[in-house]
């Protein structure tokens, strides 16, 4: 053990003495501020604006002047998504998917305005965010700190020396990773310092009471993320016996992780189980739902035996003898069976985008940052499931507010001379806005535990390998 500690410290002085170090901490320093700084302006200026289209769309819905219930069901009103308690560390898809949904009878809309829409072609490359650089940033660090480890041990003939003065393998791998690893932890204390600072004035955060529980998922996968890349490059270093063989070695692993691997996997996962265009996606919708019938023409075939029922469950011979209005409970009855046909096919969208997340999941064994990128866009509350879950809320409060419309149509407007008639604009102020929250920190984990084996495996395999050793051949 002290052969271990006396490497690690010599290690870490090796390092803490070297320009280049300083330097190479430096430049992360300032990206990490860049990243912090460009991701907390582009979050204040978001949320300003959502709040502000949420005070105009209130305004707008509570002034509205007397109408029919109908005409205010088609009006309509939106749904925007609450951003994530982790939003600005991870931003995760939240710049490729919509953020507001508008919401009307009859309908189901898809969500719109994605902040990546609003940015050149060149963001596609990867959004400059905290979790962007630890991600794949770090991982290069590691490289360029660890690649000469043992290299210029066998390069420079030192590695005879300390094997003849009885030094294990197994001691020098493991003080030479304790003390890569202490060089490397200012660099991951950096960019989660700054992530706390950037959402300790984000309110998202503020308001999730499992917050700082997030952030502590994510430091240590982070964690695990960093042992992993830590690991391999001393392997990679002990196996290469030169430097320049490593580091050309290690630069190629990073590419093929962290770049190749993940697009091919997204390639592979879209061509398993390809997603539906939006236009064809609403096609199917409308066609299914055009064969209920339509709910506007009271005589249509379809709904022609809901007539007779309801003349039957009320024991009259006409609707115009019904206490009710017919014209409401035929809207409601419309919205219901259009309501069940969205569902049905969101519910087929989802379980395809989750087949292509599966993908992903599987890659991880090749690629341990897609384990790194799920886990962490999970934690912050900006994964798939997350927008999942905003656009299966929006659809149950857009039912619910146009079914409350419905039964003010059936209630409070007669049948006869029904669309002439006009109800009064205080009714419109008792509806109560769309309110969603991110999803519990437990939930949001459940389903991740194949990226947490990934990581572990690829934390676990480099050491594994390194400790089996007991010797290499100078």
């Amino acid at each position: 053990m002290s052969r271990v500690l006396t490497t690690a410290r010599a290690e870490w002085r090796l390092h803490r003495r070297s320009r280049g170090f300083w330097l190479l901490l430096g430049l992360f320093a300032a990206l990490v501020v860049a990243a912090g700084m460009l991701n907390r302006t582009r979050q204040v200026r978001d949320r300003a604006q959502q709040l502000a289209f949420q005070q105009l769309v209130r305004a707008q819905w509570e002034g509205q002047p007397d109408r029919h219930p109908h005409r205010v069901s088609h009006y309509g009103t939106f749904a925007f998504k609450p951003p994530g308690p982790l939003a600005v560390f991870d931003p995760g898809v939240d710049s490729f998917s919509g953020r507001v949904q508008y919401l009307e009878a009859h309908r189901q809309n898809a969500a719109n305005f994605p902040a990546a829409a609003e940015l050149s072609s060149a963001f596609r490359l990867g959004e400059l965010s905290l979790a962007f650089l630890l991600q794949t940033v770090l991982p290069l660090v590691a490289i360029v700190l660890g690649c000469r480890t043992f290299a210029d041990e066998f390069e420079s003939g030192r590695f005879r020396l300390l094997a003849g003065q009885g030094v294990s393998v197994r001691a020098l791998a493991l003080g030479k990773l304790a003390g890569l690893a202490a060089a490397l932890a200012p660099f991951l204390a950096l960019g989660l310092g700054a992530a706390g600072v950037a959402s300790l004035a984000d309110p998202a955060f503020r308001a999730d009471p499992g917050a700082w529980a997030r952030l502590g998922v994510i430091a240590v996968a982070l964690g695990l993320y960093a042992v992993a890349w830590l690991g391999l490059t001393i392997w990679v270093s002990a196996r290469a016996r030169t430097t320049a063989r490593a580091c050309a070695t290690l630069v190629a692993l990073w590419l093929a992780g962290v770049v190749i691997v993940p697009r091919a996997a997204a390639v592979l996962a879209d061509a398993r189980h390809p997603l539906p265009d939006k236009s064809s996606f609403t096609a199917a919708v409308a066609a299914e739902t055009k064969a209920h019938g339509d709910a506007h023409d009271p005589s249509d075939p379809h709904f022609v035996r809901f007539r007779e029922e309801t003349l039957a469950r009320y024991g009259v011979k006409r609707v115009e003898d019904l206490p009710i209005n017919y014209g409401g409970l035929l809207m409601a009855k419309g919205e219901e069976l259009s309501a069940q046909t969205f569902a049905r096919h969101f519910a087929a969208l989802g379980d395809k985008m989750q087949a292509q997340a599966a993908v992903l999941d599987r890659a991880a064994l090749v690629a341990p940052f897609l384990a790194m990128r799920a886990l962490s866009a999970a934690a912050a509350g900006t994964d798939l499931r997350a927008q999942l879950r905003f656009q299966r809320e929006a659809e149950a409060y857009r039912f619910d507010f146009v079914q409350r419309l419905n039964a003010l149509h059936r209630d409070a407007v007669r049948y006869q001379n029904d669309r002439d008639q006009k109800l009064a604009a205080e009714n419109w102020k008792q509806f109560p806005d769309f309110r969603a929250g991110p999803l519990p920190l437990r939930e949001a984990l459940a389903g991740t535990g194949f990226a947490w084996f990934a990581l572990a495996l690829w934390a676990a395999l480099p050491l594994a390998a390194l400790a089996r050793r007991k010797e290499w051949a100078a």
